[in-house]
């Protein structure tokens, strides 16, 4: 499950994604939570990491668990905040887990590309156990340059594959689900987050779900996007 949460308030919004028990779950533009001890709701995330960001200090990428779902971050000390590394095991099954959240840059070609980065930099981390990349991209296909097309050949060398789009049979570009909306307004929709799969786990795409704005619209200006996989 990936969410950008909008500009900090996880704590309190977390209760709203808690109900799902995510096994993994990448959240974007969270705030600091070195003194927060307790979430709000009943539902308490069993996992929890946020990287610390020096150019956003108030709100960076989070990395949660509401299962007995195995995480260690990779990256410290030196946590990358845009491209954060995990490894993962859940019951017998190992794999691995980078969560995403780009952002715009003075330099304009390095705009949004936080993600291309990450995925080159890491190609060998990436192919050498399955795994899952997934996050706030900033990215469509429909605009920004070739961005999303460049991003689409590296996950394609690197056998990577898009739930949502094998699930719901649609284009890049093309998607009917909207994943964020421009100042949280409805009429203001785009497809910006994305969750990659190793092309191996396609049969267990079991279902993928999108969240809706008339039930998220008022906390963020994104929609969770979830993925569940059922494996043999």
């Amino acid at each position: 499950m990936t969410w950008n949460c909008r500009v900090g308030g996880f704590r309190k919004k977390s209760a709203h994604i808690a109900p799902y028990r995510p096994d993994v779950l990448a959240v974007q533009e969270v705030e600091p939570l070195d003194r927060v001890k307790v979430f709000a709701g009943d539902i308490q995330p069993t996992f929890r990491d946020r990287a610390h960001s020096e150019q956003y200090p108030t709100r960076s990428i989070g990395l949660f668990s509401y299962t007995h779902t195995n995480l260690r971050p990779l990256d410290y000390p030196d946590p990358a905040f845009s491209f954060r590394r995990f490894e993962a095991s859940h019951e017998s099954r190992c794999f691995q887990v980078a969560a995403v959240w780009t952002y715009a840059t003075k330099i304009r070609k390095n705009s949004y590309r936080q993600a291309h980065a990450g995925l080159t930099e890491n190609n060998g981390w990436i192919c050498n156990v399955p795994t899952v990349i997934m996050g706030d991209f900033n990215a469509n296909l429909s605009f920004r340059g070739d961005g999303m097309k460049t991003l689409l050949e590296i996950t394609d060398a690197l056998g990577l594959v898009s739930a949502y789009h094998n699930f719901f049979h649609e284009d890049f570009g093309k998607e009917t689900q909207p994943t964020h909306f421009h100042h949280a307004k409805e009429e203001n929709p785009f497809h910006l987050d994305y969750c990659f799969l190793p092309k191996e786990w396609i049969p267990m795409i079991d279902r993928v779900e999108v969240g809706k704005y008339s039930e998220w619209g008022q906390i963020s200006d994104h929609v969770p996007l979830i993925v569940d996989l059922k494996f043999p």
